[in-house]
């Protein structure tokens, strides 16, 4: 069976959120999970102009989302979504270890001009950035078997 790009981007992600589970990195899917960060965003800014005796950082670092933003100050998260606005489409993951990196799941053998772009941007707020380069077969072989039932 032939795989088209979205195939091989698939399971690029695959192989690259695997990768992170068995590393025991913290990682967010930003394909899938980007508006969860605005949202989270938006909520601990609300809370804080609801009760603004506590800190933006406080609320930030106590918050029930710090997993999917993974910041521990309203600086930080403010840059992050920032940054995440203009280059999100750019990025497949968030991912932390012992700092917060920025990665790119790919089958090709060159990054384009925009990622290129993202990447120096990202670089200027000191992310990490890493390209997870998997080589897909063009073909894939699989076999479909039937076990009983029908008429």
């Amino acid at each position: 069976m032939k795989l088209n790009s979205q195939d091989k981007t698939e399971i690029a992600q695959i192989l690259a959120e695997k990768y992170f589970s068995e590393m025991d990195w913290k990682w967010v899917n930003l394909k899938k999970d980007v508006n969860r960060i605005f949202t989270a965003y938006e909520e601990i800014g609300d809370q804080y102009r609801e009760y603004p005796y506590m800190s933006k950082d406080w609320y930030v670092e106590n918050s029930a989302t710090k997993s999917i933003h993974m910041c521990k100050s309203w600086d930080e998260l403010k840059d992050l979504v920032d940054f995440l606005k203009a280059y999100s489409n750019n990025f497949d993951f968030l991912a932390m270890n012992d700092r917060k990196m920025l990665c790119i799941a790919s089958t090709e053998d060159s990054l384009n001009p925009q990622q290129k772009n993202a990447i120096s941007e990202a670089k200027k707020l000191r992310y990490s950035i890493f390209v997870f380069s998997a080589k897909v077969p063009e073909d894939i072989e699989f076999e479909l078997m039937q076990i009983g039932g029908g008429m």
